[in-house]
């Protein structure tokens, strides 16, 4: 009895033409919308690494040949405002503080990280006048910082080091523009925030009594640029597309000969060029924006996550393994030639290569 070749001559053939066809590109969406955080000054442009990559159009050249439109939101009501973006579906991408992350994470909103978008020097400041000279004596005052935000996490981790908590102050929920006029009319003793505030210090309104630069690399604001997983998880080549221009801007501002230009985009937040020049003199900006997924970014989420459960700000546990998504990072890396251009940093923030 002869043998049947016609299965496997069929499947033989079915192989060779799946095998002639070209694996078709992915449909590219036709807009990918970024959010990040304003400086309370309402305007179209933002701070740190996502207005690098908006200004010098890094990641509009990822998509040159193509009709994608970017969208590019900077929202005065900072993290908050941008989990509820994200909530309602109109944001792809944001940068944004590491305790909103974790809050929106917690409260079940489907976002991967990608990067870290670097650090936020905390400044502390109290009317001039009053016997504030250190976090430990804000006890007893009113002190105003927006809840929800790396600010809330911040001075709650510097209360805790010196002894202190929530209890031993009265906090009051302000944005940070109306943080500077609360100060201005004596309405609020301190604000804990950023170099936004360093102009009312020029202006003789207020004292400088705390930063978190003199308290080392683990009190320093710190957070991620995300991306929504309903998007990477239906656009991975668009995904990588973009991490790829971030990580294109991030080598540009790392070059110490870009820092006058990088400090002029930052002006347009509306964030006054002393200021900006102020926050990081002496610092490394390619220190600063280390975009690694490393045990140090790994260690300060892990630790605020914990703080956040402490202080009864978020109910439920991360799993931060299935947060973290370092694919698209490490194959920007890669195709950039850039692997091992930023050190990789120990838990507590110290470089080890």
């Amino acid at each position: 009895m002869g043998m049947n070749w016609s299965k496997p001559l069929a499947i033989a053939t079915l192989m060779a033409t799946l095998a002639a066809v070209p694996v078709r590109a992915e449909t590219l969406p036709d807009t990918i919308r970024f959010g990040a955080f304003g400086q309370g000054y309402g305007q179209p442009f933002g701070v740190a690494l996502l207005a690098i990559a908006h200004v010098k159009g890094f990641i509009a050249d990822e998509f040159k040949d193509t009709p994608v439109k970017l969208e590019w939101s900077y929202l005065t009501g900072t993290g908050p405002a941008i989990n509820e973006a994200i909530a309602n579906g109109q944001l792809d991408f944001a940068q944004y503080g590491g305790l909103p992350n974790i809050i929106g994470r917690a409260n079940g909103l489907p976002t991967r990280i990608l990067m870290s978008y670097g650090q936020t020097t905390i400044v502390g400041a109290a009317r001039t006048g009053l016997p504030i000279d250190s976090i430990k004596d804000l006890k007893g005052h009113k002190v105003a910082f927006q809840k929800g935000t790396i600010l809330h996490w911040a001075f709650l981790k510097a209360l805790e080091a010196n002894g202190l908590s929530a209890k031993d102050v009265t906090i009051v929920d302000l944005k940070t523009a109306d943080q500077l006029a609360a100060l201005a009319a004596g309405s609020i003793d301190a604000s804990i925030g950023t170099s936004s505030l360093f102009p009312l210090r020029d202006q003789g309104v207020v004292k400088i009594f705390y930063t978190s630069r003199d308290a080392g690399p683990k009190a320093v604001g710190f957070g991620g640029i995300l991306v929504s997983d309903q998007f990477q998880s239906k656009y991975p080549e668009t995904t990588q597309r973009v991490v790829r221009g971030l990580v294109r801007a991030d080598e540009w501002l790392s070059h110490e000969e870009n820092r006058e230009e990088a400090l002029q985009i930052w002006t347009k937040s509306g964030t006054p060029y002393a200021a900006l020049k102020e926050e990081f003199a002496g610092l490394s900006l390619k220190e600063s924006f280390n975009p690694l997924i490393d045990d140090f970014l790994i260690e300060q989420y892990r630790d605020a996550t914990q703080f956040s459960k402490d202080e009864k700000l978020i109910r439920r546990d991360i799993d931060l393994q299935q947060w973290f998504e370092p694919k698209y990072l490490n194959a920007a890396l890669k195709s950039l030639g850039l692997e091992h251009y930023w050190p990789h940093r120990t838990a507590d923030g110290a470089a080890i290569n």
